[in-house]
């Protein structure tokens, strides 16, 4: 009986004990204030997770919650709209996106933030709206030609400087019985990464301004007829059943060798080295232009983010930005993507991206145009859908005109 009377206190004693351990648990995590981080990259998810930790190690009082989805601006855009903002989220300068959620007062100023001084003016300073910044410029992105550096070596050909060269290079390989270009024409984003270099390198920033206010138009441009010409060559040269083909795809098929080319963002780095890290491929300046000196890499902030006015922990969302600033972090974040980091002392140390840093260095870069048109990110996903259909059916009019209609139905709903 004493034996069974002590069996119970025992047990009352646990349940107790850990009823009191349940609840101070529960208070501990109660005491945690939790930020939403939303960013769109798939590449850099692990990455994020890994410094993620590390911040939490350092503010244990802090949960960060990283937040990746499929279509990622689209569901961003939406949760804005209905109210349900994440505390920093991705966003980009100059794009019609930003500029009208900034203005409305969506965003928190980070003006006098002291880690916004860490990054390169030059940058940065495109987040400017009347003297205010609401947005943090952590990395820049760039488009190149990713390219088999054994192929290049027996076959004893040059980096291209020039159109005209590369498509001697595409034609020589082609003699030689090799793939000379892969396309994942089915992966929109693969489609305009390409053609928006030769229409980055071919308008500017007035013109773009120029079509936002209906002042000019398309359709017979001798321009757009001339890099829809150029678009229509490359493709040429890329392989069968391209339309078929993801971007997963295609980075397989590169690394594996089954093709000697193709246009790449920095950012498919981590996807590329994960399939093969021993295979040896270098990435130079997309050649648009006949004049080396005009050709200019396509770009932009990358890695840029934003914190909601309305979000209920403003000061440990401004702790993680500045964590991500540390030069410590953005060094990683810039050798793990192969990014060319904004921060101020960073180094840009993959050997595969000097070619596009040394042009970016110089001043030849140019930013994405789709930043500069009305209708932000969508109208940045109906010029993929409308380049990936001419693509398919090479009508430069038809082309044209769909680009006419778009701009047009934008500027009638601003």
């Amino acid at each position: 009986m004493k034996m069974h009377l002590l069996r119970c206190t025992f047990g009352i004693a646990c349940l107790f004990l850990t009823a009191c351990t349940m609840e101070q648990e529960v208070v501990i995590d109660s005491e945690k204030k939790e930020i939403e981080f939303f960013q769109t990259k798939t590449n850099v998810v692990d990455f994020f997770d890994q410094l993620i930790e590390d911040f939490e190690t350092q503010h244990p009082d802090i949960n960060v919650k990283q937040v990746n989805v499929p279509g990622g601006m689209e569901v961003l855009k939406t949760r804005i709209a209905r109210g349900d903002v994440p505390d920093i989220f991705i966003t980009y300068p100059i794009e019609q996106d930003y500029m009208i959620r900034a203005t409305r007062g969506y965003l928190l100023d980070l003006s006098e933030e002291n880690f916004i001084s860490e990054i390169d003016p030059t940058i940065q300073e495109r987040y400017a709206i009347d003297g205010r910044m609401y947005g943090l410029a952590l990395s820049q992105n760039a488009v190149g030609v990713i390219y088999n550096k054994d192929v290049f070596e027996q076959l004893q050909i040059e980096i291209p400087s020039t159109w005209d060269q590369f498509i001697s290079v595409l034609k020589k390989l082609e003699a030689n019985d090799l793939q000379p270009l892969l396309m994942a024409n089915k992966d929109l984003e693969r489609v305009s990464v390409f053609n928006l270099s030769l229409v980055a390198n071919t308008f500017d920033n007035h013109y773009w301004e120029a079509v936002n206010k209906n002042e000019i138009g398309l359709r017979g441009d001798q321009r757009w007829i001339e890099i829809s010409n150029q678009m229509l060559e490359f493709l040429s040269f890329a392989q069968e059943g391209s339309f078929n083909m993801e971007g997963e795809d295609l980075n397989q098929a590169f690394m594996q060798g089954e093709g000697v080319m193709s246009v790449i963002g920095v950012w498919e780095i981590p996807n590329l080295e994960k399939i093969n890290p021993e295979f040896d491929y270098g990435i130079f300046p997309f050649p648009a232009t006949n004049d080396p000196e005009l050709n200019k890499v396509l770009g932009g902030v990358d890695g840029g983010f934003a914190i909601s006015a309305d979000t209920d922990h403003p000061e440990e969302a401004k702790m993680f930005l500045e964590f991500l600033v540390e030069k410590e972090n953005a060094q990683k974040f810039s050798d793990y993507e192969g990014n060319i980091s904004t921060v101020k002392g960073v180094q840009q140390n993959n050997d595969k991206v000097h070619l596009l840093a040394e042009h970016i260095s110089q001043g030849k870069s140019v930013n994405w145009p789709n930043h500069h048109w009305v209708g932000g990110t969508a109208a940045e996903e109906d010029f993929r859908k409308i380049s990936q259909r001419f693509f398919y059916e090479r009508d430069i009019d038809a082309y044209l005109e769909r680009l006419e209609i778009m701009f047009e139905m934008y500027r009638q709903h601003q």
